[in-house]
C-alpha cells in the first residue's frame, strides 16, 4: 500500500531501464543518444523516454544534449555517469562485491572436502557472516576505492 501523497515508482518502471539502454549504448559507441532512438529500441512513446531523461540528469546519471535553446528538454543524450554504469549493473557496487565475496565463501565450504580445508572455509564463512554485511560493505568499498589496500 502506497502512502498518501507519495508518487508512484518512476526509478524501476522508467528511468532505470532508461538507463540501462544508454549505458549499453556508450558501452559501444561515443554518439549521442536520443531518446527517440531509446524509445524506438525499448517499444515506449517518446515522451515517456524524455521525462525519464529530463529526472535522469537532475540524477547527475546522464548528460544531456541540447541542439539548441529550442531543443526539447530530454531529447538527447550525451554522455553518462561512472554512477550510471553501477546502477545499470556493468561496474560492481561495494554491496555487490561484499555479496559476491558471500557466495564465494559459501561456495568454498560446500565444495571443501571434509576435514581441516571444511572447518577453515566454514570458519571463515562464519567470521564473514559475524562481523555483519555492513562491515563487508565497508571492507568492499575500501578496496575498491583504494583506501584499504592488500600490500
Amino acid at each position: 500500500m502506497r502512502q498518501p501523497g507519495l508518487l508512484p515508482d518512476a526509478w524501476f518502471s522508467r528511468d532505470l531501464p532508461v538507463l540501462v539502454e544508454a549505458v549499453r549504448h556508450f558501452d559501444t559507441s561515443t554518439q549521442a543518444l536520443t531518446a527517440s532512438s531509446i524509445a524506438e529500441r525499448m517499444g515506449w512513446d517518446v515522451e515517456t523516454v524524455r521525462a525519464s531523461v529530463r529526472a535522469l540528469a537532475r540524477g547527475g546519471y546522464v548528460v544531456e544534449q541540447r541542439a539548441s535553446m529550442s531543443s526539447l528538454p530530454g531529447g538527447s543524450i550525451k554522455q553518462v555517469s561512472a554512477e550510471a554504469y553501477r546502477e545499470a549493473g556493468a561496474w560492481p557496487t561495494a554491496e555487490a562485491v561484499a555479496d559476491r565475496l558471500l557466495a564465494a565463501l559459501q561456495k568454498a565450504v560446500d565444495q571443501a572436502p571434509e576435514g581441516e580445508a571444511k572447518g577453515k572455509a566454514r570458519r571463515a564463512l562464519d567470521a564473514f557472516l559475524a562481523a555483519g554485511r555492513d562491515f563487508a560493505v565497508d571492507v568492499a568499498s575500501g578496496v575498491a576505492t583504494g583506501a584499504i589496500s592488500g600490500s
